[in-house]
């Protein structure tokens, strides 16, 4: 007996496509900011005019270390993920090594369980691996820790933290 026709009585799934941010660009500053701001009110009511001016010049300082993304739909942008890139200092005998600290990932409300941060990851894990870094660290969320580890993250028993 056949089964129900696809995409009867179901909406679609959006197509989400994800690319490299430029902040340098007004329009892609303006994306990550946007997407920013809807994570920060998602836990606070407070919001900042010229915010995206901020972010910018942090970014401009930052932007050596530093890469984005952004996940797109149709309608607009939906999550975003960041990453800094920490290189070691040169050992003798040993070649030199950079690793990825990611952070920032977030997708809007309406777009969650829809694969948005595997997109995301997926793209973030590849440049690190076309990029050579030797170490991919995050600090995951409660709710985000099931996507870290259907990619591979493990538990890290070798690090301390101190809060100041």
């Amino acid at each position: 007996m056949p089964g129900p026709e696809a995409g009867v009585g179901a909406m679609p799934a959006p197509a989400y496509r994800v690319e490299p941010l430029d902040p340098s660009r007004p329009e892609d500053l303006g994306d990550l900011a946007a997407l920013r701001t809807a994570w920060m009110l998602e836990q606070s009511p407070a919001g900042e005019d010229g915010f995206a001016q901020r972010l910018g010049a942090w970014w401009e300082a930052q932007q050596e270390a530093r890469r984005a993304w952004v996940a797109r739909s149709a309608a607009g942008p939906v999550g975003t993920a960041g990453l800094q890139v920490f290189t070691r200092m040169p050992r003798p005998g040993r070649p030199d090594a950079c690793w990825a600290y990611v952070a920032n990932v977030w997708t809007a409300p309406a777009h969650r369980r829809r694969g948005v941060g595997r997109l995301l990851m997926g793209a973030v894990l590849d440049w690190c691996r076309a990029e050579g870094m030797v170490r991919v660290v995050l600090n995951p969320s409660e709710v985000s820790v099931p996507l870290y580890r259907s990619l591979g993250f493990e538990p890290a028993a070798d690090l301390m933290r101190l809060d100041l």
